[in-house]
């Protein structure tokens, strides 16, 4: 697998994961708009192609099977998104993701990581804890479609 910045060419394939994932998906031009940005941390997965080594990585191009979004305030980072497409879960994408964002993160000096997650995405919330986040609070009815409680989680790096 391959963990590298989102440009402006994956966000075709990236939008189509956030549509499955989401009730509420960010449209591609949200995505275009936010990658633009100097404050965020857009990453994406992509699935390693076997060719024999006849092509360069360049030329290879791999499907893009997941993505994680990240805006940056001071020294405090926000996850906006993490999704991983459902036929490549638990095979350790969205954990390479989360380091690889927590990793640019320090990179640019941010000392912390908050995010929202629906409190019924056990899933999830076990991703978050195993890379170290705690719960930190409730935001009542934050999710809508269906409407939900997030938990609010953080980490520091």
């Amino acid at each position: 697998m391959i963990i590298r910045e989102m440009i402006l060419k994956d966000v075709p394939a990236v939008a189509l994961i956030e549509q499955e994932c989401f009730s509420m998906p960010w449209s591609e031009k949200s995505f275009c708009d936010s990658i633009s940005r100097e404050d965020t941390i857009f990453l994406v997965c992509e699935e390693e192609l076997t060719d024999c080594g006849t092509h360069s990585p360049k030329e290879r191009g791999g499907r893009i099977v997941g993505y994680i979004g990240m805006y940056l305030s001071f020294e405090e980072g926000e996850i906006t998104n993490v999704a991983v497409s459902s036929s490549y879960r638990k095979r350790g994408y969205g954990q390479r993701l989360i380091q690889a964002a927590k990793d640019k993160a320090a990179d640019r000096n941010i000392k912390s990581i908050l995010l929202e997650v629906r409190k019924s995405n056990a899933s999830a919330v076990s991703l978050y804890r195993r890379n170290g986040f705690e719960q930190v609070g409730i935001r009542k009815n934050f999710y809508e479609r269906p409407a939900e409680d997030a938990i609010i989680m953080k980490v520091g790096i």
